[in-house]
C-alpha cells in the first residue's frame, strides 16, 4: 500500500493546495479517498484521471467532494476518448439511497454504501465503512490488502465507539481541524490531543494528521498529538507519501 496526500487542508484550500483529498494505491487499483476543493488539478501532479479505478466520498460537505462534477467531466471524456475502459467507481455515503444530488454522468458507476456496506474489490481488497460522529452523515472506511491496514476516519468528533474500527491500523489518518486548547466537537471535529488520544487507544503504528486548521502553527499539533500517542506522527504535506 502507498498512500500520498493530496489535499490536507480542512473548509478552503491554502493558496495553491486543496482541501481533503488522498490518493491510495494497492494491488492493481488506485484509489481516492475524498475529492475535495483543488484535488482534481492536484492529483494529476502524479497519476492521469484515467488510470483512477474508484474513488471514496466520506460525506457531502464542499471540502470533501467540491471537484466531483469535474472528475465526472474527466471521465466521461476519457471514455469518449477511449482512453478510460471502464466507468470509475464511486463509493458514494449514503444514509438513504439515492441521496446524491450530483447527477453520475457518462463514465461513472455509483455504489451508494452505508456503514453496513462491505466492497471487496478485485485482488482481494477488504474496504469495510463505519460512521463518524460528524453533523451530516459521513463515512470513515477501513481499508485491507495482504495483511496491512489503512484506516481514514473523514471528519468525526473524538469518539471511542471508532477504536474498533481503527484497531490496529499500520497507519491511520485522521483529522486535526484544532490545536488542543480549543472545543473542537462544537463544531463537529477533533483537535490535536484527541487525534493522538484515538491512535493510542486503538493501538495504530502510524498517525497522519490532516484536515488542518488554516491559523497558529501547524507543528504544534504533532507535538500536542504526542502527549496521547507514542509513535510515529506525520503532519499532511502536499505530494507527502506514506509506504505502508
Amino acid at each position: 500500500m502507498r498512500v500520498r496526500v493530496i489535499g490536507r487542508w480542512g473548509a478552503f484550500p491554502r493558496a495553491g493546495e486543496a482541501t481533503s483529498g488522498y490518493l491510495l494505491e494497492v494491488g492493481s487499483h488506485k484509489i481516492l479517498l475524498d475529492c475535495g476543493s483543488g484535488v482534481l488539478a492536484a492529483l494529476q501532479k502524479f497519476i492521469e484521471l484515467r488510470d483512477l479505478t474508484s474513488v471514496f466520498l466520506s460525506h457531502r460537505h464542499y471540502d470533501h467532494m467540491a471537484d466531483l462534477g469535474c472528475l465526472q467531466y474527466a471521465c466521461l471524456i476519457d471514455m469518449d476518448l477511449q482512453r478510460r475502459d471502464t466507468p470509475l467507481r464511486l463509493l458514494t455515503s449514503e444514509e438513504v439511497e439515492g441521496e446524491w444530488s450530483i447527477p453520475v454522468m457518462k463514465g461513472t458507476q455509483e455504489i451508494g454504501v452505508n456503514e453496513s456496506a462491505r466492497v471487496t474489490l478485485e485482488d482481494g481488497v477488504k474496504v469495510t465503512f463505519f460512521r463518524t460522529n460528524h453533523d451530516g452523515y459521513c463515512l470513515g472506511v477501513r481499508i485491507e490488502f495482504e495483511g496491512r491496514v489503512l484506516a481514514y476516519t473523514a471528519d468525526t468528533r473524538y469518539d471511542e465507539t471508532l477504536v474498533p474500527y481503527l484497531k490496529d491500523a499500520d497507519l491511520l489518518i485522521t483529522e486535526s481541524s484544532f490545536y488542543a486548547d480549543f472545543h473542537a466537537a462544537q463544531y463537529g471535529h477533533m483537535n490535536s490531543y484527541e487525534a493522538g488520544k484515538l491512535a493510542s487507544k486503538a493501538n495504530v503504528k502510524k498517525l497522519l494528521l490532516s484536515h488542518l486548521p488554516h491559523f497558529g502553527n501547524t507543528q504544534l499539533l504533532k507535538e500536542e498529538a504526542a502527549v496521547m500517542f507514542n509513535g510515529e506522527i506525520l503532519l499532511a504535506e502536499f505530494g507527502l507519501q506514506v509506504v505502508i
